[in-house]
């Protein structure tokens, strides 16, 4: 996993997160939209606190959001989802 430090702990925070959340997400596979159940089983078996797992849900929700696959693009054929 990458580390990448700002001098904003709140920033350095979020982007670990993110990290985290990227790292279950690509362990489902890379389609689009996995279900809930699909992120919990996949983060119930990770290695991260169980009190770091909201913030990782709250990542992935950010994740999946922004990462929506455009139809009005035709040119990609196999976008990265996330």
């Amino acid at each position: 996993m990458y580390n990448i430090k700002t001098n904003v702990p709140t920033l350095d925070l979020e982007n670990y997160n993110l990290f985290k959340a990227s790292t279950i997400l690509e362990e489902i596979g890379n389609e689009p939209n996995p279900t809930a159940n699909q992120f919990y089983a996949q983060l119930a078996v990770s290695d991260f606190p169980t009190e770091e797992h909201e913030d990782i849900i709250l990542a992935a929700i950010s994740i999946e959001t922004m990462m929506n696959l455009d139809q009005i693009d035709p040119e990609l054929e196999d976008p990265t989802i996330h």
